[in-house]
């Protein structure tokens, strides 16, 4: 009897998807060793998958800017932890810009936060899936995800952008 041939898997069979993730301030405050541990916990492991290649990883100049203003050892230790993992560096355009000051005239994001306003733009802006932070206020919640996604359709920017913790993240 003759055998039957076996159909082609399509894409590769067993391998995980690769999300590609922006990575904001406050996940890289979170590896300091005085945060809370069941916090630091999972940002250390969501690292380490990033690290493992589980995820693409991408900061902006706007994280380098904010890690600045942290006392030194802190700045120090953070920018460690980056250059560690070295992600995919975003820069702030004029169109990120721009998208970002719609979010604040929408009231997205309270005025004093437009650095908040910018980490996801400039994730829309690159194409990025996830934005990664643990600003549950104005970043990692459902009502602001909503909202951001609104204003990137009708921006023009599809598929719609997802906001999570490290640990919803997680593989």
């Amino acid at each position: 009897m003759p055998r039957r041939r076996k159909k082609k898997a399509r894409g590769f069979p067993g391998r995980l998807r690769v999300a590609k993730v922006y990575i904001e301030t406050s996940v890289w405050g979170m590896t300091l060793d005085d945060q809370p541990r069941a916090l630091r916990q999972p940002t250390n492991e969501f690292l380490r998958q990033c690290a493992m290649g589980l995820s693409l990883p991408s900061i902006s100049t706007v994280v380098v800017d904010e890690i600045a203003l942290a006392p030194a050892s802190e700045a120090a230790r953070m920018m460690s932890e980056i250059n560690r993992l070295s992600p995919r560096m975003l820069k702030l355009t004029e169109e990120s810009e721009q998208l970002a000051q719609r979010y604040l005239h929408a009231g997205v994001i309270p005025p004093k936060k437009q650095d908040d306003a910018r980490h996801v733009a400039i994730a829309t802006v690159a194409g990025l899936e996830i934005v990664v932070s643990w600003n549950h206020r104005h970043l990692a919640n459902e009502r602001k995800r909503i909202l951001f996604n609104e204003i990137n359709r009708l921006a023009g920017y599809e598929p719609a952008l997802a906001i999570h913790t490290p640990f919803e993240v997680m593989q």
